[in-house]
C-alpha cells in the first residue's frame, strides 16, 4: 500500500450506500459473491515475492520494508471483475500455518479461511485508496485502467484490509480488497 492512506476502523458514513454495504460483509466476501448466482470466478494474476515499501498501515498492522508472499486476484461476477484484493504473508514468520498458499489456483482464499475453525479474521480497516496504487494499478484490467485514468487522479477506489491469524504467535496472513463501482449494482 502507498504511504499517507488513511485506515479507518469505522466505515465512512459519508461513503456511497453501496460502499458501505460491500466493505461492511460480514463473513465471507466470497460466498456473497457467489449468493449472487451471477457467476463468480477468481483470477489469480500475480503470485510473487515482493518487497513492500509500506505496509496496509492499520494500528498495529505495519509491513512496511518486508520481504513478503503476495498474491493479486480479480474477483468476477458475470464475467466482469468487481473486486481488486491483495494478500500479503510474511516470507520469514515464526510458523508458517498457509500451507495452501501455493496450490490456491483459482481457488477462492476466502473459502479456504472461513472454512478453518482456527483462523480468526482481526478487526476490519477501511481507506479510500488513490487511484494510483501499484498494486491497484497492477489488477486493472487494460480498459479499466484507460477509462479510471481518464477520470483522473482525484479518483479513490473503496477499500477494507484485514489481519488473519490462525493461531497466536504464528505468521499471519493480510488481505487487502479495493471494491469496484460495478458492485452498485448488485446491492
Amino acid at each position: 500500500m502507498s504511504g499517507g492512506v488513511a485506515w479507518s476502523r469505522h466505515c465512512p458514513p459519508s461513503w456511497p450506500v453501496w460502499a458501505r454495504n460491500w466493505v461492511s460483509t460480514p463473513g465471507s466476501l466470497t460466498q456473497r459473491l457467489v449468493r449472487l448466482n451471477q457467476g463468480f470466478k477468481v483470477e489469480p494474476v500475480v503470485q510473487a515475492k515482493v518487497l513492500i515499501k509500506h505496509g496496509p498501515g492499520a494500528r498495529g498492522q505495519s509491513v512496511t520494508g518486508q520481504m513478503m508472499r503476495q498474491r493479486l486476484v480479480r474477483l468476477h461476477v458475470n464475467n466482469a471483475p468487481v473486486v481488486l484484493a491483495q494478500t500479503l504473508v510474511e516470507m520469514d514468520g515464526p510458523v508458517n500455518d498457509w500451507h495452501f498458499w501455493r496450490g490456491l489456483g483459482t481457488r477462492s482464499l476466502g473459502t479456504v479461511l472461513f472454512s478453518d475453525p482456527q483462523v480468526k479474521r482481526g478487526k476490519l480497516y477501511f481507506a479510500r485508496l488513490p487511484l494510483q496504487q501499484p498494486w491497484v494499478q497492477r489488477l486493472l484490467p487494460p480498459a479499466m485502467k484507460a477509462e479510471m485514468n481518464r477520470q483522473g487522479n482525484g479518483r479513490v477506489w473503496y477499500a477494507r484490509c484485514a489481519r488473519f491469524s490462525r493461531k497466536p504467535n504464528r505468521t499471519p496472513l493480510w488481505v487487502m480488497e479495493v471494491f469496484l463501482p460495478q458492485l452498485e449494482h448488485y446491492l
